[in-house]
């Protein structure tokens, strides 16, 4: 995908990032070009038309955490992004194209997983801000078609992955993740529950507590291959309770220790 390709999508994240912060409109306009990908109905270009005011901007972009959270179960919280799908006024087909695009979205598991996808892959050149700038630049420069255009923009879309993924430190793509008392979970079973739910390929490693002989670990972290699947991990919010065989694990944002001022 050329960068002037993204630039109907990196506007949209503008529009909506004023009614909903741009994070949660990132992972919004993410969900529906998954949803494209899957479906082959391209609601992003229905949008528009939909969402004139920061109120409609904010109840999306809250549609779209809901199914992000709960997949299926978000039924009767999706009437604009179900407009968006395509929706007809009529209840009875209103109903079927929910229901279709619910259907598509399956458990909660898919869409967060697909949304992982599209930030870890297209989604770096959709909502790089700093590129949109040099685009935006460009334009005004009035070398739009007849200039050379600037090396940032001409370079291959996965050079520009492989650097950027390289660049990002592993506290950026980090997650501080906690236990239940009596109830731990081992390496393993921390790692195979990412992998099955967000990509073979996610992990780059999991590091336990470091306790006694005997002694379980009550927390660890987690370094993803991208920052975007920890982003997609937390959907938004500043914690999450995830079940793994049966028992709960908490995340949130890896946030590194601040060593103590030395003693003069």
């Amino acid at each position: 995908m050329k960068v002037g390709t993204c630039t109907p999508y990196y506007r949209l994240h503008v529009a909506l990032s004023l009614g909903a912060g741009r994070h949660s409109s990132r992972d919004a306009i993410a969900l529906l070009m998954w949803f494209h990908r899957k479906a082959g109905v391209d609601a992003v270009s229905h949008v528009r038309a939909l969402v004139r005011t920061e109120a409609a901007a904010a109840q999306l972009v809250a549609e779209a955490r809901a199914v992000l959270l709960h997949g299926a179960d978000a039924e009767s919280t999706t009437t604009l992004l179900s407009c968006a799908c395509g929706e007809d006024e009529n209840d009875d087909a209103r109903n079927r194209v929910r229901r279709f695009f619910l259907a598509s979205c399956g458990t909660a598991d898919a869409p967060r997983r697909g949304v992982a996808e599209v930030l870890g892959g297209v989604g770096e050149l959709v909502f790089d801000d700093r590129l949109h700038a040099i685009l935006r630049r460009w334009y005004e420069d009035g070398t739009d078609g007849g200039g050379v255009l600037p090396r940032e923009l001409a370079a291959p879309y996965c050079s520009r992955r492989c650097v950027g993924t390289a660049k990002v430190q592993e506290d950026g793509r980090s997650l501080f993740i906690t236990f239940s008392k009596g109830f731990p979970l081992t390496r393993v079973e921390v790692e195979e529950f990412f992998t099955e739910n967000w990509g073979s390929d996610c992990v780059a490693k999991v590091m336990m507590q470091k306790t006694p002989p005997g002694e379980p670990p009550t927390y660890g972290r987690i370094v993803f291959r991208r920052a975007a699947t920890a982003a997609a991990v937390l959907a938004g919010r500043p914690l999450v309770k995830l079940m793994v065989n049966g028992r709960h694990l908490w995340a949130r944002k890896y946030v590194p220790r601040t060593p103590p001022p030395q003693q003069h």
